[in-house]
């Protein structure tokens, strides 16, 4: 795929710049920039910063996926690999950006979304959820933005949906047990006990 061709699911855009060596990301992050690093198999490791208002708007609406990145000139395809936030304020304080090689497959984790009403709720059931992403492995082009997962299977206490049940593009290879368990629905007495035990 070339570099300036969208993906299925479209692009969202990033735009980042070099840092300077001497100074450091506290200094940028109080001048209203985020730290990170963008590296990959044909990219040195090199840190940079973006915008903070630019990031922020960047990160509402990115779920998983290649995005483009504009970074010295050059316009990459990348995909956000990791982002750190601050254990107080919860302020996004660093992000690292992965430049795949397009032809070789990587492992990456894609969330899960559940849709779809789960009959036995009606019954006093509760959906209990047992993973919210999945790792898999695939060329970078062919990663979902996110995986769906149809609760309208749970009708009784019990009834669980495993990783098995999901509908998985024959292009993608999950990286955990099929048998692991993603929804279950159980009892809401179960719950309450559960909350009360933790809370103790």
């Amino acid at each position: 795929m070339a570099a300036g061709s969208s993906p299925a699911g479209g692009t969202k855009m990033l735009k980042v710049f070099p840092r300077e060596k001497n100074k450091k990301a506290e200094s940028y992050r109080k001048e209203g920039y985020i730290p990170g690093v963008i590296y990959g198999p044909n990219l040195d490791s090199t840190p940079i910063i973006a915008q903070k208002k630019d990031f922020l708007k960047f990160y509402e609406n990115y779920e998983s996926g290649l995005f483009e990145v504009y970074f010295d000139e050059k316009k990459f395809l990348g995909i956000l690999q990791e982002v750190q936030f601050h254990p107080i304020t919860d302020e996004i304080i660093h992000f690292d950006i992965f430049v795949p090689s397009l032809e070789e497959k990587i492992t990456t984790k894609v969330p899960l979304e559940f849709v779809g009403e789960a009959p036995g709720v009606r019954l006093g059931g509760v959906v209990n959820i047992s993973l919210e992403e999945l790792e898999i492995e695939c060329l970078p082009k062919d990663i979902p933005k996110v995986i769906y997962v149809d609760l309208s299977s749970l009708k009784n206490v019990g009834d669980t949906i495993y990783v098995k049940d999901l509908k998985i593009p024959p292009n993608i290879k999950v990286l955990i047990s099929p048998e692991n368990p993603v929804a279950t629905l159980i009892e809401e007495a179960k719950v309450e006990e559960e909350t009360q035990t933790s809370a103790s």
